[in-house]
């Protein structure tokens, strides 16, 4: 019998096993924001026949709960707060990586170098493609030599990525963004004393489809996620990695 339960354990936990390039958040089956020894119970319990739900699904693309928490009524979003839970880790050399998308982000600061919160960068030169400032300038200065935080491969953000950055349970004026990227944001601060946003619009890389000359982007002064003619100066926070 009790072969046969370790059997059936280790079964359901290949089942939930992380997947090649995903986070290991995903070892958080039982949603309550953290790894801990009550995730095995769940395992086990829905091993053995339980009416348990593992919530990690097997392809690590959950999505992700919003961050509202009041309910407006049955079936509201801050009623139910269905998708995983949000956590971030702050890597201590001026990245945080969200460990339920996987994600790596450049955090801001308030320093005037090539990381602060005010800095505006082109999309465009005005060809449509993707070649001004925010290529020739930012990316160019965060992939040189051995690359911020050591990585070379950083880029802007498709626009539901960026969404993710937004927290829906703040409201205007903002930042309306997690802690881990809006903290200790006073005086000279740099990325690795300190975490900014701007509560203004951020670049995405997605192309409006319905005039091409604009761009996808998301406004942290309210959440606001619209477009922008490519050859206006806008804020932008690199990422890298992901599916």
């Amino acid at each position: 019998m009790r072969t046969t339960i370790i059997a059936a354990v280790l079964a359901a936990i290949t089942l939930t096993a992380v997947p090649a390039g995903a986070s290991s958040i995903c070892g958080d089956v039982n949603g309550n924001g953290s790894v801990t020894a009550t995730d095995a119970l769940a395992v086990l319990r829905k091993a053995v026949g339980q009416a348990i739900d593992l919530l990690c699904a097997p392809s690590g693309s959950q999505p992700l709960k919003t961050g509202q928490t009041t309910s407006y009524g049955a079936g509201t979003d801050g009623d139910v707060q269905k998708g995983a839970a949000r956590s971030f880790t702050d890597n201590g050399d001026g990245t945080v990586t969200d460990n339920a998308s996987g994600l790596m982000w450049e955090k801001k600061d308030a320093s005037g170098g090539i990381h602060d919160r005010n800095n505006l960068y082109t999309w465009s030169s005005g060809s449509g493609s993707m070649d001004g400032t925010v290529v020739s300038l930012f990316l160019a200065s965060l992939n040189g030599g051995g690359g911020f935080g050591g990585h070379t491969d950083w880029r802007v953000p498709n626009i539901v990525e960026l969404q993710t950055l937004v927290n829906y349970d703040i409201a205007y004026p903002g930042p309306t963004t997690y802690s881990e990227f809006n903290n200790k944001c006073f005086g000279a601060c740099t990325v690795t004393t300190c975490s900014c946003t701007s509560a203004d619009y951020y670049w995405s890389s997605s192309t409006y489809q319905s005039d091409t000359s604009y761009t996808w982007l998301v406004g942290f002064l309210d959440g606001y996620t619209g477009d922008l003619h490519k050859t206006n100066g806008v804020a932008v926070r690199a990422v890298r990695g992901g599916a």
